[in-house]
């Protein structure tokens, strides 16, 4: 869409000019490539009752838009399914989540902002995840060095997001898409870090290990746990299932 509304701008179709082609960043899921959330056969996440397809759904690259339209059908059959059998969670214990929630939404809304907007922070991380985190500015290069960098830069920007506050619901959307964009930064500088060779080529390269080791041949899984990352390295599953366990 973008592209064509340069067309219609500069007043010159593709036949007139020739086209700009440019990469762009690299990004935690995507579906060109095996990046994505962890996903069971029927689509399910680690988090019962949380399932992803499409760009979200990890493991199976290029599957563009019919493989997401098929995934979006496993995934609302087995949600049907699910419904059937599910009943255990309680009522109570539901409101009392949503409760504590609701108290986090309001401690935005009173909140007055600390020393940066929410636009200020964004564009930070950006510049910081493009400079040092093997974004477009370095050409999809990165080391160990740059990650440390960028890691602290990130947590630091992390703190500041917990002071913004939000005039109105529209804001607070954006506060929680800040706090969320700055965790899926973590995360990706995780990833980036534990897979000690390059495997995709132009996408991302690891200057510290240049070349592409067998070893690695893995998927490379995260977990939230008390706060930190926890990195696990799976084979790859080559057959009809692919499976876990919720652990």
């Amino acid at each position: 869409p973008s592209q064509t509304l340069k067309w219609i701008e500069s007043g010159k179709m593709p036949s007139e000019q020739d086209v700009e082609i440019q990469g762009t960043e690299p990004y935690i899921v995507g579906g060109h490539t095996a990046s994505g959330f962890w996903v069971d056969t029927r689509r399910e996440t680690t988090i019962h009752g949380l399932y992803a397809a499409g760009d979200v759904a990890g493991g199976c690259p290029q599957k563009y838009v019919t493989g997401a339209l098929a995934e979006g059908k496993i995934a609302s059959l087995a949600i049907i399914e699910q419904l059937k059998d599910d009943h255990n969670e309680e009522t109570s214990e539901i409101e009392k989540q949503a409760q504590t929630i609701i108290k986090d939404y309001e401690k935005i809304r009173k909140a007055q902002n600390g020393l940066f907007t929410i636009d200020e922070l964004e564009e930070a991380m950006q510049k910081v995840m493009d400079e040092y985190a093997g974004g477009i500015a370095s050409n999809y290069q990165f080391n160990e060095k740059k990650l440390d960098l960028a890691e602290e830069k990130i947590v630091r920007l992390s703190e500041l997001a917990d002071q913004v506050g939000a005039e109105d619901m529209h804001e607070l959307l954006f506060a929680y898409e800040l706090k969320e964009r700055l965790l899926v930064c973590q995360v990706l500088i995780e990833h980036l870090r534990n897979r000690k060779e390059t495997r995709w080529h132009s996408f991302n390269e690891n200057l510290d290990h240049p070349e592409t080791d067998q070893n690695f041949e893995k998927y490379v899984n995260s977990r939230m746990e008390d706060g930190k990352i926890r990195i696990l390295f799976r084979d790859l599953v080559k057959g009809d299932t692919y499976e876990h366990t919720n652990s």
